[in-house]
């Protein structure tokens, strides 16, 4: 990971507060999943996303929690501990504070790892959230896409990133193929 990747945006206090109380949301949902502490018939409620985030982060639940290993649920926790005392308002929020915005880009960017989702805030040069499609394939001999839909909303957002090392001729290598844009 790079000290880029990790960094968060300036937002002034109250956005940095509803970021903060977001991601931590986010965080505590993962880890409820992956250890079944939650097992309920109930609905959840719809999650409020804030204002301060840019596109469509998606819901809460939306992961697989199998796949969320030792070493994320490890740190998570470790982030958590960091940033409760700010999550309970427990610590007043400092929008000039380096190590908070430090933990706050370390622990978007391990969320993004785990809903393969971009999470994206105010203010940020980057893809507004919403989900990251990754397909890189070494040689296409037929036909390779990364995105095939039927029919998407005009508001949809995907990041994809589609490559490959060796097309071969006659072999066909399209990254977003959608019939009907509405």
């Amino acid at each position: 990971m790079s000290d880029a990747s990790l960094g968060f945006p300036m937002l002034a206090a109250s956005a940095l507060t509803q970021a903060i109380g977001f991601l931590y949301h986010r965080a505590e949902v993962v880890l409820d999943r992956r250890a079944a502490r939650r097992v309920s018939a109930q609905p959840e409620l719809p999650e409020e996303v804030p204002d301060v985030v840019v596109g469509d982060p998606g819901n809460a639940r939306d992961f697989d929690p199998a796949r969320v290993t030792e070493e994320q649920a490890e740190r998570l926790e470790t982030l958590l501990d960091v940033l409760g005392l700010y999550a309970e308002h427990e610590r007043p929020v400092d929008e000039q504070d380096e190590r908070l915005r430090r933990a706050l880009g370390r622990l978007r960017t391990l969320l993004e790892e785990v809903y393969g989702r971009h999470i994206t805030f105010v203010g940020e040069e980057r893809p507004a959230s919403g989900r990251r499609i990754v397909n890189k394939a070494g040689q296409v001999h037929g036909i390779s896409r990364a995105l095939k839909a039927r029919r998407v909303s005009s508001g949809a957002g995907f990041d994809v990133e589609h490559t490959a090392e060796v097309v071969h001729p006659g072999a066909e290598m399209t990254s977003v193929e959608v019939e009907d844009l509405h």
